[in-house]
């Protein structure tokens, strides 16, 4: 499975660069993981996000791909089809395994970014089920209720709760993340593209935490991975993984921004589009995105736009620069292509 091999490949590259120091004294991610309800094709095919299958998968359940044997989640947790116990009991898991976390993060920014909202509404309760060392009632879902018994609140631990609560009691939550959890060393979150609208909040909840954006990932495949996990967030490239799915490009402009070829709809087929393979591409030009993929895509228009930013040994690193075609309607005042663009409009006029 293609995101197994994604998130396999982002563990070890990101073990040598985030925990050179750890080795196996690595301490767990508090990572907000959730599922999708899939659906059925006219033809009866069952479809869901590439998430929720990678989580339902063998590879997830019994191999730790991607860590998550160091995760503070509970499987069942990950798993459980509402969505509202599922976020509360990781959250609660988290706290309890404060002491370990070196890390935090979901697998967008704007996800994490709702589970500390979900956890400023709730640490109240939160804290009572800690200091009793029983779970709220309202916890229905029998194997998750299960397992967090079981495995996770074993009994009453009221000084953990007063430090949990003293902490969530400080207002504003500026730096909250650094102070509920302070072994941790970076926010594990993608925030390129539209989530870079969600780096401020991040950097208010983090207080100088690193923001490390692992993946590349769209609708149609888990496409690549960022070789520098440390790098700013205005700086992240990805290495295009040719493993994944076989990647042809559209160019669009020079480094100058001149046009290269008249752009079609993303709906049309390529018409006379011309396409280069992964291997052509030139340093500095602007492509869009188009994919072959083993679920049976052909030459699919994905829309994101990429620009060629460097190389890592002969692998060419994308930085994503827009989507194709899209346009924002702000008062009649229409803007295409960058969502750094968007959001600038969007927060000068609030």
């Amino acid at each position: 499975m293609a995101s197994s091999l994604t998130n396999g490949v982002h563990a070890l590259h990101g073990s040598r660069h985030l925990h050179p120091d750890q080795g196996d004294r690595r301490g767990k991610g508090m990572y907000l993981m959730f599922i999708f309800p899939g659906s059925l094709t006219s033809s009866g095919l069952p479809i869901m996000a590439s998430s929720s299958a990678y989580y339902h998968s063998s590879q997830f359940r019994e191999h730790d791909i991607g860590g998550f044997g160091r995760c503070t989640s509970p499987i069942e947790a990950v798993l459980c089809p509402d969505g509202r116990q599922s976020m509360y009991c990781q959250l609660l898991c988290g706290l309890l395994d404060r002491g370990v976390v070196d890390h935090v993060g979901g697998t967008f920014a704007n996800a994490f970014i709702r589970g500390i909202q979900f956890l400023e509404d709730n640490w109240e309760e939160m804290c009572s089920n800690i200091r009793t060392g029983r779970l709220s009632d309202w916890i229905a879902h029998a194997p998750l209720r299960d397992a967090v018994a079981a495995r996770h609140l074993r009994g009453p631990d009221p000084a953990l709760a007063d430090e949990i609560a003293s902490e969530c009691a400080r207002k504003p939550w500026d730096g909250i993340v650094r102070r509920l959890w302070p072994g941790a060393r970076y926010i594990l979150a993608i925030v390129t593209g539209s989530m870079s609208q969600y780096i401020p909040v991040l950097e208010s909840y983090g207080a100088g935490l690193p923001l490390v954006s692992p993946m590349y990932v769209c609708t149609e495949c888990a496409a690549g991975i960022n070789l520098n996990p440390l790098d700013l967030p205005s700086a992240v490239s990805y290495a295009l993984l040719p493993n994944i799915a076989y990647f042809e490009f559209a160019e669009v402009t020079h480094g100058d921004d001149e046009k290269v070829q008249a752009s079609t709809g993303l709906y049309d087929n390529l018409g006379k589009l011309k396409l280069v393979d992964l291997v052509d591409v030139k340093i500095g030009r602007r492509y869009e995105l188009v994919v072959t993929t083993f679920a049976g895509l052909y030459r699919y228009r994905v829309g994101d736009l990429l620009t060629v930013s460097g190389f890592y040994n002969a692998t060419p690193l994308f930085r994503f620069t827009g989507r194709c075609g899209v346009i924002l309607k702000l008062r009649e005042y229409k803007r295409g292509g960058s969502p750094e663009g968007h959001f600038t409009s969007i927060r000068a006029a609030s």
